[in-house]
């Protein structure tokens, strides 16, 4: 069980962390929400250890993660906690001319962690087939696949996530689902961090939402047993009109490929780029989002959040977490979730009539 209590940041003079309280359980993977400069780094960083609070306490199965390495010295068990926390970075921090195996031997004697697990866990990840490929040579999924890697590294009791899915592609976007799933089953606490709910709320159990470092929203996720609300006929919107046939270029490794409206599920933007997603690719494209909601205004596009462009056609369900939270269910294999703000909420409901 993680315990923090009254765990406050201040940096130059400006509070840029206030939690009261939190508790996560072994077995509870929680999500932490929100958009960049809202703490979620920050909170990442002390859970880890790594940076000092300007007040408060943070506990692991009842033992303290100490800050000072003067006083931790003198701690019974304080480095075993540490070696007992997993963490990924936004950025990856690999030795890039070392090769794949290499970089986690050498992590694994850095924490005093046995090398006859390193095997396994390329194995898991997927990249047995790498072990001796200089890091630097990777893709960046497979980057990213390494420093997951890393993490996983002793199986540890506390799992921590700074936007892991950053530079993955959907492949290794599905595997890290599943591992974290496969950490929280084993009886990790695992607290990841994401700018919104689409990739998290597959899988997280509970959600945190950050905003200027304070806590706006704080919720569970109930699943067993959940009921899609389904409309009567008489109250589903109209069937959409066939659009005029237009295409929306995009770029794939060496191709450009040549997208139908129709079959684009959403356009998202991350890292000042703009991405298209279909059932079975992701491909960058040029346009900013802004351009891509003027070139596809009346195509049934909707501007669900600020950085998520949906096709209503593909909308399955709109689901309400609590009275200020809400996603878009998409009807992909997946069943994709698509964050929805509660001003484009009220939007929504004005189009489809709900």
């Amino acid at each position: 069980m993680l315990h923090v209590r009254h765990l406050e940041k201040i940096i130059g003079g400006h509070i840029v962390l206030a939690l009261d309280s939190l508790e996560v359980a072994a077995g509870e993977i929680l999500a932490v929400i929100g958009p960049s400069g809202s703490g979620k780094t920050v909170l990442i960083q002390m859970l880890a250890g790594l940076l000092p609070p300007s007040g408060g306490t943070i506990a692991l199965d009842e033992q303290p993660i100490l800050f000072d390495k003067k006083k931790t010295r003198g701690q019974p068990g304080q480095q075993e906690t540490r070696n007992q926390i997993g963490v990924l970075f936004t950025e990856d921090l690999l030795y890039e001319r070392q090769s794949v195996r290499n970089n986690l031997v050498f992590y694994c004697r850095l924490r005093g962690l046995p090398v006859s697990q390193v095997d396994e866990i390329l194995a898991l990840v997927g990249l047995s087939d790498h072990a001796q490929q200089n890091a630097a040579k990777l893709s960046a999924s497979a980057q990213r696949r390494l420093a997951f890697a890393r993490a996983l590294l002793g199986k540890p009791r506390m799992l921590l996530l700074d936007q892991a899915n950053v530079r993955a592609d959907l492949d290794t976007q599905e595997l890290f689902a599943r591992l974290i799933q496969q950490s929280a089953e084993a009886g990790a606490v695992v607290i990841m961090s994401d700018e919104d709910l689409a990739w998290a709320s597959k899988f997280c159990t509970h959600v945190i939402e950050l905003q200027d470092g304070h806590v706006t929203t704080q919720y569970e996720i109930i699943r067993n047993g959940e009921q899609e609300n389904k409309r009567e006929n008489e109250h589903e919107a109209p069937a959409p009109e066939r659009f005029t046939p237009f295409k929306v270029p995009a770029r794939a490794e060496d191709r450009i490929l040549l997208y139908d409206p129709g079959d684009i599920l959403y356009a998202t933007s991350r890292d000042g780029k703009t991405y298209l997603r279909t059932a079975t690719t992701e491909a960058l494209t040029n346009f900013t989002l802004q351009e891509l909601e003027g070139r596809l205004s009346g195509r049934g596009f909707f501007k669900a959040h600020r950085a998520y462009l949906v096709n209503l056609q593909h909308v399955k369900a709109v689901i309400q977490f609590t009275r200020n939270s809400y996603i878009l269910q998409l009807d992909d294999k997946q069943e994709t979730n698509i964050p929805l703000s509660r001003q484009s909420e009220k939007a929504l409901q004005d189009i489809l009539g709900y």
